[in-house]
């Protein structure tokens, strides 16, 4: 081979190795320069089958029913009246009497069948004296007295209904659990006439409605407070000879309203 050729194939030679060179560089700057594949995007979640429905027509119809005789709420009492029995001392006062003023002193004893009836049966003994409209009336000194008739005593029996049971908050600090009773009575009243020549006794049909309220303390203890509403026909005499009428005479009879506010201690077992 001579020189000129020798001198061509070299060049061919070099050419080809620089074109190499410069291909594979760039190769390589390009891959550094290129941003990173995005990673592949999670599939999407698949929609809800319609038989994944929650059926919740029967919870609408019971909501929308006019009474549910499904579902009760229970309520589980700290002290309970049921199948037990109660004895309860009682003072008390008159509250609307309009001639006399004083005390009442008794005992009421309760059976309750359950939390909500039972039954009960009182006596009452009367310790009644003028009140003050009264005393003024004959401190004229001319002896006047109003013809009445002054309560002595009372025995009954009464049907229970308790309609209403609650707790309440005493001061923040202790919860106090009572009860509300509503009780028409029936019984006899003993009373006197009231007549200068001495007082007659005479007993009548009384018929009632009390409301009790309880308030427990512990399951053998309770305060009980009475607001008593009795009615009773009662004859009025003369108490002195006056307008040709005699002592005693028969003046009317008149139908009797005796409200009385009673205060006791309850013992139940």
């Amino acid at each position: 081979m001579n020189a000129r050729n020798k001198n061509v194939l070299s060049t061919v030679i070099g050419a080809a190795l620089i074109a190499t060179f410069s291909s594979s560089a760039f190769a390589q700057k390009a891959s550094k320069s290129a941003p990173a594949a995005a990673p592949a995007a999670k599939p999407a979640a698949s929609a809800p089958k319609a038989d994944d429905k929650v059926d919740i027509s029967d919870l609408e119809s019971k909501y929308w029913a006019p009474k549910d005789t499904d579902f009760s709420v229970v309520q589980n009492r700290t002290y309970s009246k049921e199948h037990r029995f109660f004895l309860t001392p009682q003072y008390g006062v008159p509250v609307n009497d309009p001639y006399s003023e004083g005390s009442l002193v008794g005992a009421t004893a309760n059976y309750f069948l359950s939390e909500r009836y039972g039954f009960q049966a009182t006596y009452l003994a009367a310790d009644y004296k003028d009140n003050q409209a009264t005393k003024d009336l004959t401190g004229f000194g001319s002896g006047i007295q109003p013809d009445h008739g002054r309560l002595s005593g009372y025995y009954g029996l009464a049907f229970n209904w308790v309609p209403f049971y609650a707790k309440m908050s005493f001061l923040g600090k202790k919860i106090i659990y009572f009860d509300m009773a509503i009780s028409p009575t029936i019984g006899m009243s003993t009373y006197d006439q009231a007549v200068e020549t001495g007082d007659v006794s005479k007993t009548s049909l009384t018929y009632g409605l009390d409301v009790t309220q309880f308030f427990f303390f512990t399951n053998h203890f309770a305060i009980r407070a009475d607001l008593k509403n009795q009615w009773h026909q009662e004859e009025i005499v003369k108490f002195r000879a006056s307008g040709g009428k005699a002592t005693g005479q028969k003046v009317n009879d008149k139908n009797t309203h005796d409200t009385m506010f009673l205060f006791g201690l309850t013992f139940f077992f």
